[in-house]
């Protein structure tokens, strides 16, 4: 079979791991890395989030690129143009600091927004359309090990490079910040070297039936599973998201005022050894609990062990004075639930999306998902200043009885038949 994983001509491990860990680069540019650098180059705060949700909301628009990859024959060619477009951009961004104030940073950040855009949505797309759902599964733990990986380390890891370059090498926060994109450049490049060797090496597929956008929204809102996977969009890791948005804030802040006391650099190690061992392990359990279980039955045990770690997060803002060894197992603790939780939630929406038009349908899933994890973060700051730290991931956790509640009710909608 043309589209199977396991042909030998097929490079499928290569594509996954260097086509995601590309595609969380400029996410983890924008979201991580952009907020610390602008900080360090003396914005205002005001300024920094405003540019932070403009650039978000142009990744949002990915269903607006579903008429031109629809008309695409190979999927992988426009995947490539992106990444190749992405990469000149990166390049332009890190040209921009060195300029005189001016819009060229922000210019080449808005059109990399606008190309990623394309990109998550056209391999996004041939990820759900190319492969059966036990490949899909199978591959689900390296995709997830593949986009975290990028994330933290295009995010965390350029903050940590800017500030030992500045603070050991005494250059300046631009230059600093220059050298630290020049690493996100070559990371970029690599992959898409990686990429253009693996997508030789991938069938043509079928050409689908031409339908229209609205047509198939149409259909994908009449779907009786739509209100289930909308459901487990919203609330599955609703508690997760609060957590996430406020735990860097924590790690960083003054033991005085509650927090752990990590400068960027402490903090940026923490990340990078947690977050890629953990979300790694976490992603991998994920995938061969689903594997075994199928998405419907594994969705509430992956749900439950998502949301225990949060009591130690709880623990540890009564315990700010904890050691750093308990932080980092905790904090390992709570990335390899995670982990394991959003594989579930992925393959559930994949699920949902696959079929004809599966494109159109993921990215519409996608853009609801980006909606729900960008939207806490309008109020979780205040709420936390307001609440105090502890009492934050109190509320947090709260949020976990909505979510096992929605998936109680969700998951019969992705059971396998009998």
């Amino acid at each position: 079979m043309a589209t199977d994983a396991t042909l030998p001509v097929r490079r499928v491990w290569w594509w996954v791991f260097g086509g995601f860990l590309f595609q969380s680069i400029p996410a983890a540019v924008r979201d991580e890395a952009l907020p610390i650098a602008l900080k360090n180059l003396g914005r205002e705060d005001a300024e920094i989030t405003r540019w932070v949700a403009w650039l978000g909301l142009l990744v949002g628009i990915k269903i607006l690129w579903a008429p031109l990859v629809g008309q695409i024959d190979r999927p992988p060619r426009l995947v490539l143009g992106c990444q190749a477009a992405i990469v000149l951009l990166l390049l332009g961004l890190q040209v921009g600091l060195g300029l005189p104030e001016g819009p060229w940073s922000f210019i080449a950040l808005a059109l990399i927004s606008i190309a990623s855009a394309c990109h998550d949505f056209a391999l996004d797309g041939y990820y759900v359309a190319s492969l059966a759902e036990k490949p899909r599964a199978a591959y689900s733990g390296l995709l997830t090990f593949a986009s975290k990986t990028g994330q933290v380390l295009a995010g965390p890891g350029l903050i940590w490079l800017a500030g030992r370059w500045h603070h050991e090498g005494g250059t300046t926060w631009a230059a600093a910040w220059q050298q630290a994109l020049g690493v996100a450049v070559a990371l970029a490049a690599t992959c898409f070297i990686l990429n253009a060797y693996a997508f030789r090496h991938e069938p043509t597929l079928p050409a689908g039936p031409k339908v229209g956008l609205g047509q198939t929204l149409a259909e994908f809102f009449r779907d009786r599973r739509f209100p289930a996977v909308l459901g487990l969009i919203c609330f599955y890791r609703a508690s997760e998201v609060h957590l996430t948005r406020v735990l860097p804030l924590f790690s960083m802040a003054a033991p005085s005022a509650g927090g752990l006391g990590f400068d960027n650099e402490s903090f940026a190690v923490l990340r990078l050894v947690t977050a890629i061992g953990g979300l790694a392990l976490g992603g991998l359990a994920g995938s061969r609990v689903v594997a075994g279980l199928g998405v419907g039955r594994a969705l509430l045990p992956l749900g439950v062990a998502m949301h225990l770690p949060l009591l130690g997060i709880y623990w540890l803002a009564q315990h700010p004075d904890a050691s750093r060894l308990q932080v980092g197992l905790l904090y390992f603790g709570e990335y390899v639930a995670y982990g394991a939780g959003v594989c579930a939630l992925l393959l559930a929406m994949m699920k949902f999306a696959a079929g004809p038009q599966a494109a159109v349908r993921y990215a519409a899933l996608s853009t609801l998902a980006l909606v729900a994890n960008y939207l806490p973060g309008f109020w979780a700051g205040a709420l936390a200043t307001r609440l105090g730290y502890a009492d934050y991931f109190a509320f947090a956790l709260l949020l976990a009885l909505p979510g096992l509640a929605v998936t109680l009710w969700a998951r019969r909608h992705f059971e396998d038949p009998a």
